[in-house]
């Protein structure tokens, strides 16, 4: 869990702070990309589409306290640190991508193009798959 704090507070733009229910939190802005908790669970906000298209996949489930929402809980011991660094990052090009900063934004889409994930994933994402082979 440290690993994956200590990697996303450094990513450009990102804040880290004390998450209200423990553990820490991470915001681009004032937009928050998720935050994690200590005893071992990853909460991302997405849209409900893509949350959906993140629990077909088995990335994540339904956020364990608001599953109505399009947050969703990435737990380390089932969908392990790796997938939950991914979602992270997903979430932060998904900010990063609607940046005044032309250049910024570009940046984003080109690693958004690149990402490896199911089809319907990226489909939900509202990421160009045209490009992509279906897994």
């Amino acid at each position: 869990m440290k690993a994956l704090v200590d990697e996303v507070s450094v990513w450009p733009g990102v804040t880290s702070h004390e998450h209200r229910f423990g553990g820490t939190e991470f915001r681009v802005g004032e937009r928050e990309i998720g935050h994690v908790h200590w005893f071992g669970i990853v909460d991302i906000p997405f849209t409900v589409r893509l949350r959906d298209a993140l629990i077909a996949a088995g990335r994540a489930e339904q956020h364990h306290f608001v599953p109505d929402s399009g947050w969703t809980t990435v737990r380390l011991s089932e969908h392990g640190a790796e997938n939950a660094r991914s979602l992270l990052r997903l979430s932060y090009l998904k900010v990063r991508i609607k940046s005044t900063d032309s250049t910024v934004a570009d940046e984003a889409r080109a690693e958004l193009g690149q990402f490896g994930f199911e089809h319907e994933v990226l489909e939900a994402a509202g990421i160009a798959v045209a490009a992509h082979a279906r897994n």
